[in-house]
């Protein structure tokens, strides 16, 4: 088999092409990865708590019991009532966001407070189906969504890790390190893949995303500049180790 350095100057022009055009695709994939995740825990950058955030969500309060202190001071509810309410609403929000307990308990205080302004010119928070929908708990990505996602990553970034492992075959490292450039990043992935799921259900497998994220587009990455480097810049005096003939 030819190495990269022994093809025709048409050959290289489409590998070079391949490797510079889906190179700056991977690259922006990852950048759009850091935008997507990074803030998910409310802190500036990007963290493994994001990652959790991202996939299991973050089922410690819903959007009502974040925004409600604010709501209660706006509304002029009294210091002393405040745990009242509080207490009111986490409860229901723990214990399914029932309607029998919303009209009993904490639809009178929503009345007494929170509708003299948005009753008027703001959204009437006061109907049971709105405010559900604001106590809904951040539970992460949906398995639809990591399905579709999934569909299409393992379809693209099987082919493009193929076409990499393909043109990295031609360098000329050494065999293991061949084995690593072309074999972690399918392996990586899988990994990835299978942490998007199970860390939805529990947020300690984060680690097998973040071994993926690094050992699956970075490896190839990596792999398709030593190969661009041996296309075109490595030197002619160096020679690749001749591999045992077959006996």
């Amino acid at each position: 088999m030819r190495t990269l350095r022994e093809l025709s100057l048409v050959e290289k022009i489409v590998l070079t092409g391949f490797i510079v055009m889906v190179g700056l695709g991977l690259l922006a994939a990852e950048a759009y990865t850091y935008v997507v995740l990074q803030g998910a825990d409310g802190k500036p950058g990007i963290s493994i708590q994001d990652v959790v955030v991202h996939y299991y969500g973050n089922r410690s309060s819903s959007k009502l019991q974040t925004i409600l202190p604010a709501m209660m001071i706006m509304a002029h509810v009294p210091k002393g009532e405040q745990p009242k309410m509080t207490a009111v609403v986490n409860h229901w929000v723990a214990h399914g966001e029932s309607k029998g307990y919303y009209e009993k308990n904490v639809q009178p205080l929503i009345n007494a407070s929170c509708l003299k302004c948005h009753s008027i010119g703001m959204p009437n928070i006061g109907t049971f189906d709105l405010l559900k929908q604001q106590a809904k708990v951040d539970t992460g990505m949906p398995y639809s969504a990591m399905l579709m996602n999934g569909m299409i990553h393992l379809s693209t970034l099987g082919v493009i890790f193929a076409l990499a492992g393909w043109i990295f075959s031609r360098t000329q490292a050494r065999q293991g390190i061949k084995i690593f450039f072309i074999a972690v990043p399918f392996i990586a992935f899988l990994l990835d893949f299978a942490g998007w799921f199970l860390t939805k259900s529990n947020p300690h497998f984060v680690w097998l995303v973040l071994i993926g994220g690094v050992f699956s587009c970075p490896v190839v990455l990596l792999g398709m500049a030593i190969s661009l480097y041996q296309l075109w810049l490595l030197p002619r005096s160096v020679h690749a180790n001749p591999e045992p003939s077959p006996r």
